[in-house]
């Protein structure tokens, strides 16, 4: 059985918080091999990370807000 070689692809952002806090958001996509072509990176971005993005991207604020309300804590 022949061994493929892949790569994972990662990007993180910081995001203000205000007060001299922040978090980070991270994003990584796993599994690309010489034979990924970009339709099958825009099929996946567009689709199940596109959704869970969102989902992730509702939560977060959500984290953001309750840590606003909170002073950090």
């Amino acid at each position: 059985m022949e061994e493929k070689l892949t790569a994972t692809i990662s990007m993180s952002r910081k995001v203000n918080l205000g007060n001299y806090e922040s978090a980070d958001a991270f994003m990584s996509v796993g599994g690309i091999t010489h034979e990924t072509t970009e339709a099958d990176v825009v099929a996946l971005l567009d689709g199940p990370v596109k959704e869970t993005f969102e989902i992730l991207k509702i939560r977060l604020r959500a984290q953001v807000g309750r840590m606003r309300n909170e002073g950090g804590q």
